[in-house]
């Protein structure tokens, strides 16, 4: 309830400017000097080839997979990992991903029949209102897929296809952690009657659960909904029905850390000073640039997701630990090049690709990801705003730029670009741009 007292209202507001902030101000300096190790690839690229191009990165992809890969090992062996191929579905990425042996984590029949096309030998099909052409597919490749049911009504629409043919299948929930997410699965208190329910199909195999919450920074999100999970299953699961579960999908939406980072004014703080600021007809002021994004490493999600399993589920159920990684698999493995065609004045130029390129064009107005002078490069940032080059004033790169100087003509990076920018990209006015790789 929100309280209409002007006094409360003040108090909140005040509470919320002098709190601490929710991120730590600092740069993300470490990723430029990564980014660029590769400039001479780059520019050897841009040098033969038309800008703007991505830049397909076939060693930060190994690395991206083997890093992933060796932590769950390590902490939770013969778990098995499904790459979320909507995060990135380009040709490149998704040999890599078969050759590091991960499955595919598919969210439509487009993306299953990816994955048959590069050979994944398994497969989960998740995602909410499957079409009976889609569910078709996936039971003409019952033998390496898992289909997760999305709802009570889909667990009758499957039956009705299947046409006495086995299927295993798993069933999606959500818990109270799941916010905005509760958009897909089934809730929580409903599983034991679904479990029941499918009890009534004789050729739908029932084997496990599926949960997944987006954006996590720490292993606090998957910990809470595995104990919230366990709970009920302890209190709502016969002994015979727990010992039917033989697979346990906790989701995906591991974060990687330091590639990007929020402007102030998206920040619960900054925009109460964007709002009094804009009340009050004046400039906000901020006290940082921006704060970097900051998540925990693949090795401290593993362990703290293995020591939530041991404590909660594991003396309940023997089962196979599943997980669906995306943005932590594909971020690092492509990069966008583009060229200033215009410099305006020492202040703001025009680059020759705009964020058509990565699909959601105003995303770089909010968060802020570094712009690299490759042919003038820097460690130090200088206030330069980059535009891309649609007919569009919120077409942005960003408001700084690493560069010693900025002469038109300059080939400008845009580093770690690989999750939700090419499979969301649009030929909005422009191409899509093509990709080299090194």
């Amino acid at each position: 309830m929100i309280s209409k007292n002007p006094n409360t209202q003040k108090k909140i507001v005040n509470r919320a400017l002098l709190g601490t902030p929710e991120t730590k101000p600092g740069s993300l300096l470490s990723t430029v000097k990564v980014a660029l190790k590769k400039r001479s690839d780059i520019l050897v690229l841009a040098n033969k080839h038309q800008t703007p191009f991505y830049i397909f990165d076939q060693k930060e992809a190994e690395r991206s997979i083997n890093e992933f890969k060796q932590a769950f090992e390590k902490y939770l062996p013969k778990s098995e990992i499904y790459y979320a191929v909507k995060t990135n579905d380009h040709d490149l990425l998704l040999r890599e991903v078969v050759k590091g042996g991960l499955g595919f984590d598919v969210s439509s029949g487009r993306e299953l029949k990816l994955a048959l096309k590069y050979g994944a030998n398994k497969i989960v099909f998740s995602g909410p209102a499957k079409s009976d052409l889609e569910l078709k597919l996936a039971i003409a490749h019952r033998d390496k897929t898992i289909i997760h049911l999305d709802s009570f009504e889909e667990l009758k629409r499957l039956d009705r296809l299947i046409n006495n043919q086995q299927v295993t299948v798993g069933v999606r929930i959500s818990t109270s952690h799941h916010g905005a997410w509760n958009k897909f699965g089934i809730p929580l208190n409903r599983l034991a009657n679904f479990w029941r329910e499918a009890k009534r199909y004789p050729n739908i195999k029932l084997s496990g659960l599926q949960c997944h919450i987006s954006f996590n920074k720490s292993v606090r999100p998957y910990q809470d909904m595995i104990k919230e999970i366990s709970e009920y299953l302890r209190h709502n699961f016969k002994k015979e029905e727990l010992a039917e579960i033989s697979f346990f999908d906790f989701g995906g939406g591991f974060s990687p850390s330091l590639l990007e980072a929020e402007y102030p004014w998206i920040t619960y703080q900054g925009r109460i000073i964007q709002a009094a600021s804009e009340y009050y007809n004046l400039k906000p002021s901020f006290k940082h640039k921006y704060y970097p994004v900051r998540s925990i490493t693949p090795d401290k999600f593993a362990l703290g997701i293995t020591n939530a399993c041991k404590k909660y589920l594991k003396p309940l159920i023997k089962c196979v630990y599943m997980c669906e990684p995306g943005r932590i698999i594909a971020e690092r493995s492509m990069h966008i090049a583009l060229r200033l065609l215009d410099l305006k004045d020492n202040k703001f130029g025009i680059a020759d690709g705009a964020t058509n390129l990565i699909g959601v064009w105003e995303k770089y107005e909010d968060y802020y990801s570094p712009v690299i002078n490759l042919t003038h490069p820097s460690l130090k940032e200088r206030k330069f705003t980059l535009y891309g080059n649609l007919c569009t004033p919120y077409d942005i790169w960003g408001y700084y730029c690493y560069a010693d100087k900025i002469v038109q003509g300059d080939v400008m990076l845009i580093p770690f670009q690989g999750a939700y920018t090419y499979a969301l990209a649009s030929d909005f006015i422009k191409p899509i741009a093509p990709t080299y790789k090194i």
